[in-house]
């Protein structure tokens, strides 16, 4: 268990030096951090020019000039004062894992330690709360061993129905913060659309502005649609890897698994890092971060099917390709324009005629079958 302190006090160590680092830099220069691409001087120059413009902020202007900065880092030095405290005095690491949680997310307005150091500090806190579990036993190291597809923890949570809870905690977990990031950057893309002194406060001032309900309906809504997208996937899943095949699998396995698979789409809480021209603003900066979640939300549920019906990979493969191709019309054809949930939503164009859609179940069943899929044994 000492380790386990020296651990979160490691951390607390490295949020309080990123912290620092990034405050010094905001002290002496008394605004942001902002990296771009190249320099401008108004918004319209940005938006008419070819070559691609992008910019990352660190720090909230208006909270930082003067001694704002210094009244900030107040909570750096606190943040490393409670993994102190956690290390000496485990006795009380409820309440000083706590306060490590949120001195940590309060140094977000000067840059949260390049947000690396805000993000260290909040997981050192949360781990030291659940103290008499093994990182790996605690909610974040499920989410990190979840999201690299580690078979040994799906083979757990398929054998432990008490993990219903966690499992379904983690789908509101990663709703709440892509939902976050999805609504900021949503709000925000529609005030650089139509220009003006907010366009030119986000681009160049590097604000990102939150003064409007969409951000707090966009993570409300998609809060919903990450169960019902849940039970979905997991509903597909069960019904080729369970029924068509005869497997003894109830469907409650299924859905603890399936809960985790979604643990990527997390990369959505950082849509608002970044701001940037178009095509890249409307289109490659969303669209990049849906390839890379759905990609890697794939290869986690393969390794997912794979422990939940002891298949081999292949025949879990041909699962999670038949399964991921039922789940993807469902949602695309159906659960979007129905539910019209707000934020960004890659809606990619469906087929206007019926035989282009049954072809791509046909080809998906026939990958599937030669995959063996359907073979019993």
């Amino acid at each position: 268990m000492e380790k386990k302190y020296s651990a979160v006090f490691i951390l607390s160590l490295v949020s309080f030096i990123m912290i620092l680092l990034n405050g010094i830099w905001i002290l002496t220069n008394d605004t942001p951090i902002i990296l771009s691409s190249f320099n401008a001087s108004s918004a319209e120059e940005i938006m008419n020019a070819k070559a691609f413009w992008g910019r990352i902020a660190f720090g909230i202007p208006g909270l930082l000039e003067g001694y704002w900065t210094l009244f900030w880092l107040i909570f750096a030095a606190a943040t490393l004062a409670c993994g102190i405290l956690v290390y000496k005095n485990p006795r009380k690491y409820r309440t000083n894992g706590l306060l490590m949680m949120i001195c940590s997310l309060l140094s977000l307005p000067i840059g949260g330690g390049f947000y690396i150091g805000a993000i260290l500090g909040f997981v050192g806190g949360a781990a030291s709360i659940e103290w008499s579990k093994s990182f790996k036993e605690t909610f974040f190291g499920k989410i990190t061993r979840a999201a690299t597809g580690n078979s040994k923890f799906y083979t757990m949570i398929r054998d432990n129905s008490e993990t219903i809870g966690i499992a379904a905690f983690t789908v509101i977990f990663v709703s709440v913060l892509s939902g976050i990031g999805n609504g900021l950057y949503t709000y925000n893309l529609d005030l650089i659309k139509k220009g003006g002194d907010a366009a030119s406060a986000i681009l160049l001032q590097g604000c990102v502005m939150m003064c409007n309900e969409t951000p707090f309906i966009t993570a409300t809504s998609l809060i919903g649609m990450g169960v019902v997208k849940w039970l979905i996937l997991s509903l597909t899943i069960y019904w080729i890897g369970a029924r068509l095949t005869a497997i003894p699998v109830n469907y409650e396995k299924v859905v603890r698994i399936t809960a985790f698979v979604y643990v990527p789409e997390i990369l959505q809480v950082f849509m608002p890092f970044m701001f940037s021209n178009e095509p890249t603003l409307s289109y490659n900066w969303p669209l990049g971060l849906y390839v890379i979640s759905r990609l890697w939300v794939f290869i986690i549920l393969v390794v997912a099917v794979t422990r939940t019906f002891d298949f081999t990979k292949g025949k879990a493969l041909g699962v999670a390709i038949f399964g991921g191709t039922l789940y993807w019309l469902i949602y695309h054809m159906f659960i979007i324009p129905t539910l019209n949930v707000p934020g960004v939503e890659v809606q990619l164009a469906m087929p206007q005629s019926s035989w282009v859609i049954l072809m791509g179940i046909t080809v998906a069943a026939i990958i599937a079958m030669l995959l063996g899929v359907f073979r019993k044994k």
